[in-house]
């Protein structure tokens, strides 16, 4: 009864944080994809990432911190992105999943970490997200998405339509296009960085190989389709150059022991 009460209590501020925090935004006016200028892109990220702080805690320890930020600076500063507009959260939830916001936020779940061999792949996965940060990607899902759920909820559908649009953000459901475009500034990325781009086809590989095992939980599988063909283009983009270590082996094991909630 008592865990009964306290998932209630977290839904109902998780609904009523996010029915406040959208009746503020002026969606008339933003949904009209010219006008969705960073700030407001930000101010409707928040929302979310409030909401999906709610239900994960959020990895705030310091050094788990710095080591994801020496992976984003090594991609962002030798491909001239300004690091300061990439903001990557790290978050307690067994889903492999990872995704991206409006205003250059990157979400991804410990789970997703845990299934990493190494931290190139990690690396992949992060310059992929950035990818689509940087194409523009995430402001035509958006303004096409996130319209219709908030039509919705404010239709008074049902209460279910807060998970509905959680994960409308969390999907990832870009076509074929903007996919291989993601990939491969992906490979771009992690190749002007000195990164190998092959783990990230290795990391694709290894997803295909369970998806069958864990369907419920492969969200960023079941969002991400044609894994062996998007790992056969990896191959083909990535070129023989030397690659250097994106953090040390003592960092990633750090990292690991987090991602699977253990005490280093």
């Amino acid at each position: 009864m008592k865990k009964l009460a306290i998932q209630f209590i977290v839904f109902a501020g998780s609904f009523f944080l996010i029915w406040m925090g959208l009746a503020q935004l002026p969606w008339t006016k933003w949904l009209h994809a010219q006008n969705f200028s960073a700030k407001r892109q930000k101010a409707m990220s928040d929302v979310f990432i409030k909401a999906y702080g709610l239900k994960n805690r959020s990895i705030s320890d310091e050094e788990v911190k710095t080591i994801i930020d020496t992976i984003k600076q090594r991609i962002c500063i030798s491909n001239k992105i300004d690091t300061a507009t990439i903001h990557i959260y790290i978050y307690q939830n067994p889903e492999i999943n990872a995704y991206s916001l409006p205003g250059g936020n990157i979400m991804v779940n410990t789970a997703l970490i845990a299934q990493c061999n190494n931290p190139e792949m990690l690396a992949g996965v992060i310059a992929h997200e950035i990818g689509h940060i940087e194409s523009g990607h995430i402001k035509k899902r958006m303004v096409k998405e996130i319209a219709l759920s908030v039509a919705m909820l404010f239709g008074g559908d049902n209460l279910g339509i807060i998970k509905t649009v959680l994960k409308e953000l969390s999907s990832g459901k870009f076509d074929r296009t903007q996919e291989t475009e993601a990939d491969t500034k992906a490979v771009h990325y992690l190749a002007t960085a000195g990164v190998n781009p092959l783990p990230m086809a290795d990391f694709f590989d290894k997803l295909h190989r369970l998806r069958g095992d864990t369907p419920e939980i492969m969200e960023w599988i079941s969002t991400h389709p044609n894994s062996i063909e998007r790992a056969n283009l990896i191959r083909k983009l990535s070129s023989k150059q030397y690659y250097s270590a994106i953090i040390s082996d003592s960092s990633w094991h750090r990292l690991q022991a987090a991602s699977i909630n253990i005490n280093p």
